[in-house]
């Protein structure tokens, strides 16, 4: 399975021939993941100062997006680099060999395109290679199969290992699959080694995705299957304090190129650089919303989650290692990004951010399928054709959403029931659309 799903994401960056439209590839909010790049290794300045020269070029033609900073208009790359330290080892083999192949090397032409997309493809390949190794460790065979294929093709991490690979989304979820890998290591055999590589994985998902810190939950959690775990786990702590500030201190080493930027730019080791009124809204998350809702919902457009969720009943009964620290993470992650302003993350195929956490995910999923596999013919039969005609439902959004028969952002019902069982949008779809109020959510307005 994992050799297939490496085809089908290499075939279909090749068919989809983004790396000839780099503009599609380099686009949105990638411009500011990428921006550390071009600006370190092209222009040299990761002060920006250049495009103060010619403010207009750098913006219009979506090379730069910086934050504006008062009061002397100091240029900030408003996210954190951490999916820069991911595409660099793709993007420098770019770099050398842009204009060998005739392209300008100027950090914005044909071969960073693919180098980003494949940055993709590498990282998602690596974290399906390392969940198989989790799954199959407490799974059958045909479960873990099963469980990647749908996780890879009946959920919008389709979309963004392909059409918007150079999203963080792919990457992150490649990282968490490794995680949870490493963390069932780390609790089997602690070495040094082991200890140091959680840190360091950690501190790179945090850095690449601030909120997605909250694996650390799940790490804390891990293995605790009772009240009485909980207190055999603080003794098991305090066995191994100094491997576990050894962790701590890999976690924020990652960061350290960050911290010295921010410092350099602001004067601050951290920064809020989210500067144009952009932030939580702790006491009104979106959950139903960005569960349930026709804009977004997570298991609207994608449905086949909804076993994952299921899952967590055999999970509870034949796997409780996993329970506790999936239940919480789970509940805390949707929480925490539903109360974010823009609970519907802008312009994506359904709930993006949580396609980050897939990884975790299969593990309850797989709990179902093989809960599933279990029962008797009749019964199989009837949850196995529900199950495929789901995953059909899964995979068909991610059509849709390709021919745009669903609106990246002002889905409403009526527009879904218009669009349902086709592929392409009606004429009326249009009107039936509801834009959302940007600057109003910004304001609690959501």
């Amino acid at each position: 399975m994992v050799i297939l799903i490496a085809s089908v994401l290499i075939i279909k960056a090749f068919n989809l021939k983004l790396y000839n439209t780099p503009n599609k590839v380099i686009d949105n909010d990638v411009i500011n993941f990428y921006s550390y790049l071009p600006a370190t290794f092209v222009e040299h300045d990761l002060t920006l100062s250049f495009i103060k020269a010619d403010f207009n070029y750098y913006i219009c033609n979506n090379y730069y997006w910086p934050e504006v900073l008062p009061p002397d208009s100091t240029l900030l790359v408003k996210t954190t680099m951490g999916l820069s330290m991911l595409y660099c080892p793709f993007w420098l083999v770019a770099h050398i060999l842009a204009e060998p192949l005739g392209y300008p090397p100027d950090g914005f032409s044909t071969p960073y395109a693919a180098a980003l997309i494949f940055a993709c493809i590498f990282w998602v390949v690596l974290g399906c290679i390392y969940l198989r190794k989790v799954l199959l460790s407490h799974f059958s065979e045909i479960a873990t199969t099963i469980v990647l294929g749908v996780t890879v093709f009946a959920t919008n991490l389709l979309w963004y290992s392909s059409y918007e690979a150079a999203y963080s989304h792919g990457f992150l979820f490649g990282l968490i699959c490794i995680f949870l890998y490493q963390t069932e290591r780390w609790y089997q055999k602690p070495t040094w080694l082991n200890t140091v590589a959680v840190g360091l994985n950690m501190g790179l998902i945090a850095l690449i995705r601030p909120t997605d810190a909250l694996v650390a939950v799940y790490f804390l959690l891990y293995g605790i299957t009772s009240w009485k775990g909980v207190t055999e786990r603080g003794r098991f702590y305090l066995q191994h304090i100094p491997m576990l500030a050894v962790m701590a201190v890999s976690a924020i080493a990652v960061w350290i190129p960050q911290m010295v930027y921010w410092h350099t730019m602001t004067g601050h080791l951290f920064f809020y650089s989210y500067t144009n009124n952009e932030r939580f809204f702790w006491t009104d998350p979106k959950l139903i919303e960005g569960l349930f809702g026709f804009r977004k919902g997570w298991l609207v457009y994608t449905p086949v989650m909804v076993f994952a969720i299921l899952g967590l009943i055999p999970l509870y009964k034949k796997h409780r290692g996993y329970f506790y620290a999936t239940v919480l993470f789970l509940a805390l992650n949707l929480y925490v990004l539903m109360s974010w302003w823009c609970w519907w993350y802008g312009g994506s195929f359904g709930q993006r951010s949580m396609v980050d956490c897939y990884g975790l995910m299969a593990v309850p999923l797989a709990a179902f399928v093989e809960w599933m596999l279990s029962r008797k013919l009749p019964l199989r039969i009837t949850l196995l054709v529900l199950f495929a005609a789901i995953t059909y439902l899964s995979f068909f959004h991610y059509k849709q959403y390709k021919h745009e028969a669903i609106h990246y952002d002002a889905m409403t019902f009526k527009a879904y029931v218009d669009s349902f069982g086709h592929k392409r949008h009606s004429e009326r779809f249009w009107d039936l659309l509801d834009w959302p109020d940007y600057e109003g959510a910004k304001q609690g307005k959501r």
